[in-house]
């Protein structure tokens, strides 16, 4: 693309100590085929060799120092970035090629935000589309799938944007991208486009990893109840009955998985007794009648042992 046409694009990416995969997501900039951006890393004073890889790159603009947290780090590299453009790469994630040119087209339309789809990535490689909604009042019911972008490698949006929205909030240390999320969407209408953009590697290691359960979620993302007060009657019903059945849901799903494990742990054991004294504990713990669901997967679990 030519530089002189194409508005300037500032990549931000947070890091500490993200050797493993950092390299990967600073290629991912520069194989864009796009000539006017700027990659700003901001690393927390890494320790594994993180900084050996910065010195390799010499496009990059970074420093190195203690910081108050990822949202602390976010804020930084935007103070020192100047593109017209923003976006946000996490130092373990990646964008897949051509995700800049295929967005800055709608810039040129008049949007102001836009949001593609992003392809997550587990633990045991499968993976998943996060196809976000854009509606601030569907976005507010976080327990929802695709509910908002989970990765912010699916959005980019013009520098008035995080001016207005006053940039990440440093007290939120788990779920300040939600929060930049709704706060923006309040003020500016989303974009929404069918590309996927980027990859989100939830993985170990990773700050979302392993925090999904229904009660880490209420903690993260309860500051959602606070917009509210702004939305009608009807809606405020409707959405604090939607969460009251998605926590008393997951919450028993969570348990019949602690059951499931346990069964699974004796029955592999193959000491029948220990399996048979496991239930027979587990029962009387919680004396309730067993779900069909929770039937089903324990009859799957026999199935599967005596193959």
């Amino acid at each position: 693309m030519n530089h002189n046409n194409s508005p300037k694009i500032s990549v931000i990416t947070p890091s500490y100590n993200s050797s493993e995969y950092l390299e990967q997501a600073i290629q991912s900039v520069f194989d864009q085929n796009y000539a006017n951006f700027e990659h700003i890393i901001v690393d927390g004073a890494s320790t594994d060799g993180t900084l050996e890889i910065l010195k390799r790159f010499p496009h990059l603009k970074w420093i190195s120092e203690p910081d108050d947290g990822q949202s602390d780090a976010m804020n930084k590299g935007f103070a020192m970035s100047s593109g017209e453009i923003i976006v946000y790469l996490n130092s373990d994630d990646y964008f897949l090629p051509d995700a800049f040119n295929t967005v800055v087209p709608y810039f040129s339309k008049g949007a102001k935000f836009i949001v593609g789809k992003v392809k997550v990535i587990m633990e045991d490689g499968s993976f998943y589309i996060n196809d976000p909604k854009v509606e601030f009042t569907e976005m507010l019911k976080w327990w929802q799938p695709n509910a908002f972008s989970q990765n912010p490698v699916g959005y980019f949006y013009l520098r008035e944007v995080q001016e207005a929205v006053d940039g990440f909030n440093v007290s939120n240390h788990f779920s300040m991208d939600v929060e930049f999320l709704l706060e923006a969407a309040k003020k500016y209408d989303f974009t929404k486009i069918p590309d996927i953009l980027g990859v989100y590697r939830c993985i170990p290691g990773t700050k979302t990893y392993g925090t999904s359960g229904a009660e880490d979620l209420r903690k993260k993302l309860e500051f959602a109840d606070r917009y509210l007060i702004d939305l009608g009657k009807n809606y405020v019903e409707h959405y604090e009955k939607e969460k009251k059945h998605f926590l008393a849901v997951q919450k028993r799903y969570e348990g019949e998985q602690v059951y499931i494990n346990e069964l699974k742990r004796h029955f592999k054991s193959k000491s029948f007794a220990s399996f048979a004294f496991t239930c027979i504990t587990l029962l009387f713990k919680k004396p309730v009648l067993l779900p069909k669901r929770l039937g089903r997967k324990i009859k799957r679990l026999f199935t599967e042992g005596s193959d």
